[in-house]
C-alpha cells in the first residue's frame, strides 16, 4: 500500500509540475521560463523537478506529448463514432475546434510553441518518430474510406492536407479572438455549421477533380 501511495504521489506531482510550466510558457514562452519559476510556482526546490525531469527540455517534451495524446484520443473517438469521409473530417474538425475553445490557454501554448520550435537557434525539442502523427491517423482511416469507395482513389493526401491547413486556421482564429483582438473577429470564427459547409465543399471538390483526371 505504501508503495501505491509513493507511486500516486509522485503523479501527482509530475501533473503538478506540467500544469505550472505549461501555464507559465503559454503566457511568456518555451524558452523565457526558468526550472527556478516552475519550482516557485509549485512551491518546491529545484533538485524536486530535476528528480522528476532531467532538464527543461525533457519537461517541454513531456507537455507536448500530452497534447499530442490529447489530440490522438480525439482522433481515436472519431473513427469509433464516425460513419463515412464527410462524419470523419467533421466530427474531427469540430472536436479541434471544441478543444481550443474550451480553454483558451491551450491556443496561446501551442503558438509559443510554434515560434519556440521555429527558431533554430534554441530548437531542442526532437520529434519522437516513433510516435504516430496525427496527420497519419487521419490518413490511415481515410484510406479505410478510400477502400469502401467512398473517397476516390488516390485521394487521400489532398484529403489531409486541405484538412490539416484548415485545421490550423482553426486554431489561429481562435487564438486571435481569444488573445489579440477579442470580439473583432465575429462572423469569420469557425462554428459547427461553417465547419459541416466546408467539409462538404471539399469533398465535392476532390470527387470533382479526381472524376475529371480520369
Amino acid at each position: 500500500m505504501e508503495k501505491l501511495d509513493k507511486n500516486e504521489r509522485e503523479t501527482r506531482m509530475r501533473d503538478a509540475i506540467k500544469k505550472a510550466a505549461f501555464l507559465l510558457m503559454a503566457e511568456k514562452g518555451l524558452d523565457k521560463v526558468s526550472m527556478r519559476e516552475i519550482a516557485e510556482k509549485v512551491n518546491v526546490t529545484k533538485p524536486v523537478l530535476y528528480y522528476y525531469f532531467k532538464n527543461k527540455e525533457d519537461l517541454c517534451d513531456s507537455i507536448i506529448e500530452d497534447h499530442e495524446k490529447a489530440f490522438s484520443l480525439l482522433i481515436a473517438q472519431v473513427q469509433q463514432r464516425a460513419q463515412g469521409p464527410e462524419d470523419v473530417l467533421y466530427e474531427g474538425l469540430k472536436s479541434h475546434l471544441d478543444f481550443f475553445m474550451k480553454d483558451p490557454i491551450h491556443s496561446k501554448f501551442v503558438i509559443q510553441m510554434i515560434s519556440y520550435t521555429l527558431d533554430m537557434d534554441t530548437k531542442k525539442i526532437k520529434p519522437r518518430s516513433e510516435k504516430r502523427h496525427i496527420h497519419s491517423m487521419l490518413a490511415e482511416v481515410l484510406h479505410r474510406e478510400e477502400k469502401r469507395g467512398t473517397l476516390p482513389k488516390g485521394a487521400v493526401e489532398d484529403v489531409v492536407r486541405l484538412v490539416s491547413g484548415l485545421s490550423t486556421e482553426i486554431m489561429l482564429s481562435a487564438y486571435l479572438d481569444q488573445h489579440v483582438c477579442p470580439g473583432t473577429a465575429k462572423g469569420v470564427l469557425y462554428n459547427k455549421e461553417m465547419i459541416a459547409r466546408l467539409v462538404k465543399i471539399i469533398l465535392l471538390g476532390i470527387k470533382q477533380y479526381y472524376k475529371e483526371q480520369k
